[in-house]
């Protein structure tokens, strides 16, 4: 079987962009945004829309940092039900911060009609249900959102749940028609473009070697240097500085692979509604049509080093496990989608200093909380910070004991939760 490790986003961009490459001097910013992933573009995008001076620094080439990886699902609200947030939070910060990934929703939708990306923006998503247990708790979970004024999920016995999905696994299922999927390398370039027409002056193949903190901050590169007012780092990033924030996460992965197109006459029979999947297993499947009718499938959380072959096989077996149909189907990229995971699987927002700003840790939930954390970001930034200081304010516990810890821990509660899933 011969597949390519690459991902297949890699393989459809709409356009290629012109950056300024490396950075290879020193110069002044308002703002240094340090990534180019969703979080960095998100914040570049909108305080340059701010008129502030904006220089953006990626390591890698410029929108591949985590879009080229990205699952492509859009999809509102956390790892934990807004119940459990209120338990933990209090009623209103719960009712706030589930809106925030709404806003967030509306936020991706907004910029792609307002900057003209073409990234095969599609509605609909099931949260698919294998067993009573987890019909129980996706009807409690439409029950949770509704008492927050969402009404629109709407539940699916498992005669309507044919009419999405063409499965005999599943039982039931809830369809949240604000759900979406979308080309998430082809969204990137997009906003990387309006960044650029904004103003931001975006260096690639730039890594940042230190920061010294300031009130006019110093950010090193091999060959350059940024003096900023604010700084902003999205995503993990090892710095000097930065260790007590990198305590606070493990680096997992799943693997997604992309079939060869399928023939038109199969889609009627897989997903006639062309909408996405995920089920409601702790490690679950999720699953999506792209546009040239390929279908691509992920799952397998782990953490460390795997291969890629052995994902592909393995992927392959639970997809035609789910479709039958689909046992002759040829495999033609199989990648890894890397992800942040904290101890409460909620995202952290903060400050390192008082003119530097960081997000991460979005355990899953990416596309929607890292477009938001920009906004969040470049408001607080910009003087308005009530939103920001709510996430700030949730408390993280560290891995304790590092990486030599991490591990084994991750491995037990991965254990844990497989066993309970074959429940």
């Amino acid at each position: 079987m011969k597949i390519d490790s690459s991902s297949w986003y890699s393989s459809t961009p709409n356009k290629l962009l012109a950056t300024l490459g490396v950075l290879k001097e020193e110069i002044n910013c308002d703002v240094c945004v340090i990534g180019g992933g969703f979080t960095g573009l998100s914040t570049a995008l909108e305080l340059s829309q701010k008129k502030y001076s904006v220089i953006l620094l990626e390591s890698q080439e410029i929108a591949s940092a985590a879009s080229n990886t990205n699952d492509g699902q859009l999809l509102r609200g956390y790892n934990h039900s807004p119940d459990a947030l209120a338990s933990r939070y209090g009623s209103a910060t719960a009712k706030m911060i589930c809106n925030v990934t709404l806003e967030g929703l509306a936020l991706v939708i907004d910029r792609i009609a307002k900057h003209n990306i073409k990234c095969d923006l599609k509605f609909g998503h099931v949260t698919a249900a294998m067993n009573d247990r987890h019909v129980a708790s996706l009807k409690s979970h439409i029950d949770e959102w509704a008492k927050i004024n969402h009404t629109d999920l709407k539940y699916l016995n498992k005669e309507s749940m044919r009419n999405f999905v063409k499965s005999k696994k599943y039982v039931g299922g809830i369809f949240d028609p604000k759900g979406a999927h979308f080309h998430p390398l082809n969204y990137a370039l997009g906003i990387t473009q309006a960044i650029q027409n904004a103003g931001c002056r975006i260096y690639d193949d730039s890594p940042v070697l230190s920061i010294k903190q300031g009130s006019l901050a110093k950010i090193r590169t091999a060959h350059g240097i940024v003096n900023a007012k604010f700084v902003v780092l999205s995503g993990s990033i090892d710095l000097k500085g930065t260790e007590k924030l990198n305590r606070n996460i493990i680096a997992a992965t799943t693997h997604m692979i992309a079939t060869e197109p399928l023939d038109k006459t199969l889609i009627p029979q897989i997903l006639p509604r062309n909408i996405a999947v995920m089920d409601a297993r702790f490690i679950m499947n999720y699953y999506r049509l792209s546009n040239d009718n390929r279908l691509l499938f992920g799952g397998n959380c782990n953490y460390g080093k795997s291969d890629y072959r052995e994902q592909a096989i393995s992927l392959q077996k639970k997809m035609t496990d789910i479709f039958p149909k689909l046992t002759n189907t040829k495999i033609k990229h199989c990648w890894k989608v890397p992800f942040d995971i904290t101890l409460n699987s909620m995202p952290g927002f903060g400050r390192l200093a008082p003119n530097i700003f960081y997000a991460y840790g979005y355990c899953g939930r990416g596309i929607i909380l890292s477009n938001m954390a920009g906004k969040l970001i470049a408001d607080a930034v910009s003087g308005t910070a009530e939103k920001f200081d709510v996430f700030a304010k949730i408390k993280h516990t560290p891995f304790i004991g590092g990486d030599l810890v991490k591990h084994p821990l991750f491995a037990l509660g991965m254990t844990w939760y497989r066993l309970r899933d074959m429940m």
